[in-house]
């Protein structure tokens, strides 16, 4: 089937479902997906594979979160998004991604820290409306998004930062990441050649695991407290960094 033996096929479904349950659940559960992916068709094949299915994974969040987004805030990181994207398509072209995942890991470890510090602080400290911030968290969200889709633990630090409710944080990331990976497509279309109609067949056999995927994360948010979400965001996101570190 497609090509895939069976353990492939299986690795392939397994994805799918975590893509549902983390955009439409715990954020940040998507890197085990982003690393099977890759040990089935390689690392930048894999990144234009699975970038339909996080649309669609997105576009499941949104129908059901996206009225309690936070769109303004979104509109205000694209612009430094793209310029993000531009620069990770390329140099995405030339470089070895494990350094880039490499640095983003270590970037990410570090907002991880400070996340945690401040989660354990008694008194909220807001975050400060500055427009250098913003820029700061649109450029690395795209840039290393478009290098290995990896922009959800450094987008989580800023999210979690904002203290909103966890229905809030799910629309707001949802229509961020839907956005940016329209934004994507044409690199991986035109440029990297990653998305092709013969790939499109991954994503139509995924799409119902996705959905399955995503009822059991929209199950998991109605029924666990708002601070153990932050919590499980917290855990997830220093796998992901982890992860990408290594």
């Amino acid at each position: 089937m497609f090509g895939l033996d069976v353990i492939e096929i299986i690795m392939l479904v397994v994805s799918a479902l975590i893509v549902g349950f983390s955009k439409a659940g715990i954020q940040g559960a998507t890197i085990p997906a982003v690393a099977m992916m890759a040990i089935i068709f390689g690392g930048k094949d894999s990144s234009g594979i699975i970038l339909p299915m996080l649309m669609v994974g997105d576009l499941v969040a949104i129908m059901k979160y996206g009225k309690q987004g936070n769109i303004r805030d979104v509109m205000k990181l694209i612009p430094a998004a793209v310029v993000g994207i531009i620069a990770g398509a390329l140099v995405g072209t030339w470089i070895n991604d494990g350094q880039f995942k490499m640095l983003i890991g270590i970037i990410v470890i570090i907002c991880v820290i400070l996340l945690a510090i401040r989660e354990s602080q008694k008194r909220t400290i807001p975050l400060p409306d500055n427009p250098f911030l913003k820029g700061g968290v649109g450029v690395i969200s795209g840039f290393s998004s478009m290098i290995g889709n990896a922009a959800g633990p450094i987008f989580n630090v800023y999210i979690l930062a904002q203290n909103l409710k966890k229905e809030t944080m799910i629309g707001t990331t949802a229509w961020f990441f839907f956005l940016m990976n329209i934004l994507k497509l044409p690199f991986h279309i035109f440029l990297w050649g990653t998305i092709t109609l013969e790939t499109a067949k991954y994503t139509l056999f995924a799409i119902p695991f996705i959905a399955i995927g995503a009822w059991g994360g929209i199950w998991i948010v109605k029924n666990i407290s708002e601070k153990t979400y932050r919590r499980l965001i917290i855990v997830m996101t220093a796998i992901t960094a982890i992860r990408l570190f290594l």
